[in-house]
């Protein structure tokens, strides 16, 4: 059996004698023009093979694209879920062998078998297995599954091949709604304990791979809480005996199958090409939405001096630093595994430090790391004026021009485990919580301002403060107020 990844939700798949579209979106910006599909891709539409059957996993229009569907032949079988608008529109696109079906129903195609599984999602939709003589394949797409739901599945097939996994704890409308923007660890969680449950031989990140763009391209930094490189690290935890078999999936990759034996091939589909890979676009930064970090530069300095005394105090002293306190004050970073990254936006860019506590030699290293789990954020000038002791804490903090947040967690077979009592400094912070740096401002404060109004600390009188010592007479009796309380 062969899948191929034409983007988001929609696949190419072929088996011993059939061969199925599903969910086809061929044009980006899809969604109404709200998104585009990330990474980005072409579709060669010429090129597209001819196929069987259409499958349409539900009328949400990441899956149900009318344009799309008004371009494919009309003369194919179509399987729907019992959705009435579906149903409805493909008629007057002039699709006629239309086959609603319910959960958990079979189909055969010649040789090739086909079922629906369950959602527990109250739009009518379904997953879907397909299952030949190589093998079984189920691909989940956005339905939403239970314990019960997966056992139904493994008594028709005790084994799951490959599986296009529910993966991504959507967060669409949380701010929309003044919902809550913490890391959904819960939501997750149920993600790979699933996964656990359904225990596949192989395994990829399903639908979910797409980006807002134009004016909702804010909240690219809220809806999508999870990396795939972070997914696949953590089903390779969470369902150990999957080893290599984790596959991220783009646009024009594919995956063959025979009897356990599988072969991932980038950019092995003929009419897909993959064009960019835009995915850090899409990194969780909540602390940033609404208004993102922006340095402005207010003391006006000189932007190659900033460049190199960040540098050095990142790569030079952050990382001595984290070295000396690795088992005193980051153990706690050791022993959870946390990648920190440090983003510093300069007034002409943004520059990326991170540091991996898992490895043995700790460094903080140029770049974006994927993982990342422990982040911190600051302005340039902000993190320069801490440097030259010019401005301190309170600017950086209450100014807003310093952000961080967490999203720390360890994975077991059976879920997630969270540290819930546990402290994670941010190495930042640390590096400039030296006990001097509060005298030297106040210092240069009282420097600034100790001599503006002479004439008025010559002329004051002051009254001098006398501490009368206590009277025995007066002292408080607490056990004495509480019996005369009580009566």
């Amino acid at each position: 059996m062969k899948i191929s990844m034409i983007g988001h939700a929609s696949i190419f798949v072929e088996t011993q004698d059939s061969k199925f579209l599903m969910d086809p979106v061929l044009w980006d910006p899809h969604q109404e023009g709200l998104f585009d599909v990330c990474p980005q891709r072409e579709v060669l539409h010429d090129l597209i093979p001819e196929f069987d059957v259409l499958i349409i996993s539900h009328k949400h229009l990441d899956h149900f694209d009318i344009r799309s569907l008004a371009y494919l032949p009309k003369d194919v079988e179509v399987i729907i879920p019992k959705d009435t608008l579906i149903e409805r529109s493909l008629r007057k696109l002039g699709y006629s062998k239309i086959y609603p079906l319910g959960d958990f129903r079979q189909l055969k195609i010649g040789n090739t078998k086909i079922m629906t599984t369950r959602s527990e999602n109250r739009v009518p939709e379904f997953g879907v297995i397909f299952a030949d003589e190589t093998g079984v394949f189920w691909n989940c797409v956005d339905t939403e599954l239970v314990p019960p739901t997966i056992a139904t599945v493994l008594e028709h097939y005790p084994k799951i091949d490959f599986l296009l996994a529910t993966w991504q704890p959507m967060m669409e409308s949380n701010f929309q709604s003044n919902e809550s923007l913490e890391f959904p660890y819960h939501s997750y969680g149920q993600v790979l304990y699933n996964i656990n449950l359904i225990n596949p031989t192989a395994v990829a990140p399903g639908a979910n791979a797409f980006k807002y763009i134009d004016g909702g391209s804010w909240l690219n930094q809220i809806v999508f809480p999870v990396t795939r490189e972070q997914f696949c690290e953590d089903v390779r935890k969470v369902c150990p005996s999957v080893e290599n078999n984790v596959f991220p999936l783009d646009p024009s990759d594919t995956v063959e199958f025979n009897h356990n034996q599988f072969v991932y091939t980038p950019s092995g589909c003929e009419f897909v090409k993959k064009i960019k890979d835009d995915r850090e676009e899409l990194d969780f930064s909540p602390v940033n939405v609404g208004n993102s970090l922006v340095d402005d530069n207010p003391d006006n300095y000189d932007l190659l001096e900033m460049e190199e005394a960040i540098a050095y105090k990142i790569e030079i002293d952050l990382t001595k630093l984290i070295q000396e306190q690795q088992d005193k004050i980051f153990l706690e970073h050791k022993r959870w595994n946390v990648v920190y990254q440090l983003e510093v936006v300069f007034p002409n860019g943004v520059k990326k430090w991170y540091c991996d506590f898992s490895q043995k030699s700790l460094k903080m290293e140029k770049g974006r790391n994927p993982l990342a789990n422990l982040l911190s954020y600051t302005t340039a000038s902000g993190f320069y004026s801490l440097i030259q002791k010019t401005k301190g804490w309170d600017y950086m903090g209450l100014g807003g021009y310093h952000r961080s947040y967490k999203k720390i967690y360890q994975v077991v077979p059976l879920g997630l485990v969270l540290p819930h009592y546990i402290q994670f400094p941010d190495p930042f912070s640390i590096l400039f919580a030296e006990e001097d740096l509060e005298i030297i401002m106040r210092d240069r404060e009282i420097e600034q301002w100790k001599d503006c109004h002479p004439s008025y600390a010559s002329n004051s009188q002051t009254k001098k403060v006398q501490l009368a010592s206590v009277d025995s007479d007066l002292t408080f009796n607490a056990s004495d107020w509480l019996k005369s309380s009580i009566h």
